[in-house]
């Protein structure tokens, strides 16, 4: 195991940054897991794995920095951007005073990682965001005292999506302290999506297809047109279904009512990852939004088993696309969001 940056290709140093990179705290696992969709919230309970067992294999690399780090160095990885697995461990059903306790823990649990690892690991900070008072107060202190840079939200909270005017306090503070967003919906709550895990496979991309609208159609851009929007799986189903929402706005001029500009426009806003499992989506993305709009995110420890291969062995993404989506687009955004205050040391 190690924690240099390497050369990964033609002798040019471009470190391969992964953003979407999942970790949990074994403890606050323990107390979420089962209100959370990946155990149909608790109809099929969920305890921690033995060690040993199957399920450890896949949870072990969530829980060790060194399990992960010896996958990274073999998949060719050089950073993770780490945020917690929000399909498991998300707060979002919690009274609000206890999400905030669990999401401190949560954060303190990741600031640990990177202060171990600098160089290897990018933290990221879950809020209670049931109540903006509690969620800023954990944003404050996961920037100033941590040191953590990213926001790691779910698209909506009982219910409540992200554009919703609730939210504008959250919009206003990330935008201040320039603050990007990884948005990571936490699941469908609808009992039907559970039969055939439709909560994965149909449900997610749901989940950010609707998010999405939401910001767009609340005129969130508008509001906050600084704020640096990072949405997971590619954008699910809206990138590639806009034109309908452009013929809404002269055939239903009320959809946009708070837009400045056709919705389709509105993808420039996005940035995406490339976690779509399959190269005809990826190059689709590529040609709608372009390739400086995409960056490498690979679901760890649930994507696939050589997500940088996968990319670069694609003969439809080009060089200067492939050197875009794993490294300077991702560069580009961690830079921006360097923290001003130096990070403290972190107790329980």
């Amino acid at each position: 195991m190690t924690d240099e940056i390497h050369p990964i290709q033609s002798g040019k140093i471009f470190p391969v940054i992964d953003f979407h990179a999942h970790v949990v705290e074994p403890e606050i696992y323990a107390k979420t897991v089962n209100h959370n969709v990946v155990s149909g919230f608790g109809a099929r309970p969920m305890n921690l794995p033995d060690k040993g067992s199957s399920r450890w294999e896949i949870f072990s690399r969530m829980v060790e920095p060194a399990v992960q780090i010896s996958d990274m160095n073999r998949n060719g990885v050089d950073i993770n951007v780490i945020s917690t697995s929000l399909v498991s461990q998300s707060t979002w059903w919690a009274e609000p005073r206890l999400a905030a306790e669990l999401d401190r823990r949560a954060n303190e649990q990741i600031a640990r990682w990177v202060q171990m690892h600098p160089q290897r690991f990018t933290g990221t900070f879950t809020l209670p965001m049931q109540d903006m008072g509690l969620a800023l107060t954990e944003m404050d202190y996961a920037v100033s005292t941590l040191g953590l840079r990213i926001a790691n939200v779910s698209s909506n909270t009982g219910g409540v999506y992200l554009g919703d005017p609730k939210f504008r306090p959250f919009w206003e503070a990330v935008q201040q302290l320039r603050i990007p967003v990884l948005i990571h919906p936490h699941g469908v709550v609808d009992p039907h999506f559970q039969k055939y895990a439709l909560w994965n496979g149909v449900g997610q991309p749901i989940e950010e297809t609707l998010v999405m609208a939401s910001l767009i159609y609340e005129g969130i851009f508008d509001a906050f047109p600084d704020v640096t929007v990072i949405i997971v799986h590619g954008g699910g189903y809206l990138p590639h279904y806009t034109g309908r929402l452009d013929r809404n706005a002269s055939h239903h001029p009320v959809s946009a009512q708070n837009l400045t500009r056709l919705p389709s426009e509105y993808l420039q806003c996005f940035y995406y990852d490339s976690c779509v499992y399959d190269p005809t989506v990826l190059e689709a993305l590529v040609r709608r939004v372009g390739a400086q709009r995409i960056l490498f995110g690979s679901d760890y420890p649930f994507g696939e088993d050589d997500p940088v291969g996968v990319i670069r062995r694609n003969p439809n993404i080009f060089r200067d696309d492939l050197e875009n989506i794993i490294s300077k687009t991702p560069a580009a955004i961690l830079n921006a969001a360097s923290c001003q205050m130096a990070s403290k040391p972190i107790g329980r």
